[in-house]
């Protein structure tokens, strides 16, 4: 293409609010990864170059870059702001050259520190990119979606850099720095430059790539025991006829859905079908792409850009592209351009950069909390990193059996839930760092026992003292928390029930009840068999029944027999004896027999 070929920007660039010269300039932008320049200055021998000062030199490093090109046809500038991390001094042996490499990034490189762990509960993306930026003096603009709240993200052993990098991917937000501002989600308006052909650009590429986009997504609802299931928007609008022909060719060549577990966390209310309309969207945006050189320094990251051709071309506009990635270029002779990529504005899901993932494996946590708002059994869980109220989100408890049935709507199986303050491990669903999930309890030096000598002890005990033992050396022994109450099966045939007050035996109408002094049966009917003797006393009185029957005793200091209309006394021969004999009657005296004697 034909251009004047003119040098209409001047590049100033400024250490620690020094001005510096320098001989090349190269910066590096694009979305999803730190911007990064180059500033190259020449000496002309290596002694030149040593003579500098190195301390000088080596003190670049930490300090502020302010890099500025102004157009100077419209004065329109283009500013960045960054920090340089590596000072390079050198020279050959010829001493025909030497010369210093400044080399750093964006403001944004503040967030590569230390990979740590930090987790963030029940909070909008935004609240997130808040939430981690508070902490460092980087200007930024968020305007990410407020549909989706995350009820657990975790930035994983890994820089803040790299988790806002893979929380953008994952949820379909723009990601970039523009130099002055890190932005988080698509701004709300944006500028729009129009590139002529014949004064802006030196070359244009189009270039188009076959992808995949039937991509349908599914998830778990623990809440309602579901697996939503939804495919990507197929009526996405793109706005540009190049793109809708590539996206006809796409479907039809691949054409069947691609079933793919959602990355991000779940929670009641999530809208997976917009999930997974970003996801498709981004595929769809990188169809279609275009590279171009330009001369104008008005071309800037995350803006929009059209492409005017002149009119003896007769061409259609290629539509509106957001810039995804520009390096602005300034050779040895201050001549100033830039290479920039960039993809269709609409769909206004630009495409993912592979960001990278985290793998997170299972570690120990502290139950903090197990009172499930809504009544799963899952508990909170704090792990050694998180510092003050952070903690996780509520957790499903693994048990060995789990479930329900015909007869059993809730809490069939094996239900034990951890108590505050025990030590449990947590491991993660496909080493999701955002879907953690509570895989046993652990004791530790001071809450584990142990088996006993040679590890005959099995038991399961309550926090209230109520406890199960099983004894391979001996029995098993049911208790409960005040110790006085207990069931004994000794291993040895014999089974002892002990209650410090009350033994109930029940079955709604008959019962036998044993008290500290007193035994009572209550019963319509009560019956009592002995196959040799039954026997009962108390103190010198007694009672006993034989069971040949020759012997029915009743015994006492006082025997006294009684009935309110009757009393009979039979047999072949009945006596009652005494050293004093008295019967009385209120009314008549009946004595009968084959012969009554009486005194003889």
């Amino acid at each position: 293409m034909m251009m004047t070929d003119l040098n209409t920007v001047r590049t100033t660039v400024y250490i620690d609010r020094q001005e510096l010269s320098f001989e090349t300039l190269r910066l590096y932008q694009a979305f999803n990864e730190q911007n990064r320049f180059e500033i190259v200055k020449n000496f002309g021998s290596q002694q030149a170059a040593w003579l500098q000062d190195p301390e000088k030199l080596v003190g670049y490093v930490g300090q502020e870059v302010y890099i500025k090109f102004e157009h100077m046809a419209s004065g329109a500038k283009n500013q960045f702001f960054g920090i340089v991390t590596h000072v390079e001094i050198s020279g050959d042996s010829t001493d025909t050259a030497g010369g210093i490499r400044i080399i750093g990034s964006g403001q944004a490189i503040l967030l590569e520190g230390v990979p740590e762990k930090r987790s963030f509960t029940d909070m909008l993306p935004n609240e997130i990119v808040q939430s981690i930026l508070a902490d460092y003096r980087i200007p930024f603009k968020c305007n990410a979606s407020k549909e989706l709240k995350l009820p657990y993200a975790v930035q994983y052993d890994e820089t803040a850099f790299s988790f806002l990098n893979r929380l953008s991917k994952t949820y379909g937000e723009w990601f970039y720095d523009d130099g002055y501002e890190l932005i988080f989600g698509k701004p709300e308006q944006q500028e729009e430059l129009m590139l002529d052909c014949d004064a802006d650009v030196t070359d244009i590429k189009l270039r188009s790539s076959l992808r995949p986009r039937n991509t349908h997504k599914y998830a778990y609802e623990t809440k309602g025991n579901e697996w939503p299931d939804v495919a990507g928007n197929k009526s996405v609008k793109t706005g540009i006829g190049l793109l809708k022909n590539l996206v006809g060719v796409s479907d039809r060549l691949f054409n069947r859905d691609f079933r793919t577990e959602l990355e991000a966390s779940m929670s009641p209310g999530s809208s997976l079908s917009k999930l997974a309309e970003r996801e498709s969207t981004s595929y769809v945006s990188d169809m279609l792409c275009v590279e171009a050189s330009t001369r104008t320094c008005r071309v800037k990251l995350g803006h929009y850009v059209n492409f005017n051709f002149p009119g003896r071309m007769n061409l259609k506009s290629l539509g509106q592209y957001v810039v995804t990635e520009v390096e602005h270029i300034v050779n040895r002779n201050g001549h100033y351009e830039n290479r920039l990529v960039a993809h269709p504005s609409n769909p206004v899901y630009v495409p993912a950069k592979e960001t990278g993932s985290s793998r997170a494996y299972a570690e120990t946590g502290v139950v903090v909390d197990n009172a499930d708002p809504e009544g799963q059994g899952r508990v909170c869980v704090q792990f050694e990193w998180q510092q003050g109220k952070a903690r996780t989100n509520w957790l499903r408890v693994q048990t060995p059996d789990a479930g329900s049935s015909d007869k059993v709507s809730t809490n069939r199986g094996f239900v034990v839930i951890p108590e505050i303050g025990d030590q449990v491990m947590v491991g993660y669903e496909h080493g999701n760092p955002s879907r953690p999930f509570v895989m046993g309890s652990l004791f530790h030096g001071k809450s584990g026992g142990g088996g006993g000598s040679g590890n005959n002890i099995k038991s399961l005990s309550s926090k209230s003292g109520h406890s199960v033992e099983l004894n391979d050396g001996g029995g098993i022994t049911i208790k409960d928390r005040s110790g006085g109450n207990l069931i004994v099966v000794d291993g040895e045939n014999t089974i002892t029930i002990t209650s410090s007050k009350t033994i109930t035996l029940s079955n709604g109408k008959s019962s036998i009840v044993l008290e500290e002094e007193n035994i009572v049966m209550d019963a319509a009917k009560i019956a009592i068999t002995g196959s040799e003797l039954v026997s009962a006393g108390s103190g010198e009185a007694g009672f006993q029944l034989a069971k040949d029957g020759d012997i029915a005793a009743v015994s006492g200091k006082k025997v006294v027999a009684s009935g309110s209309s009757e009393v009979q006394v039979q047999g072949n021969q009945a006596s009652i004896s005494g050293s004093k004999v008295s019967i009385n009657g209120d009314g008549d005296m009946i004595i009968t027999g084959g012969l009554v004697k009486i005194n003889s």
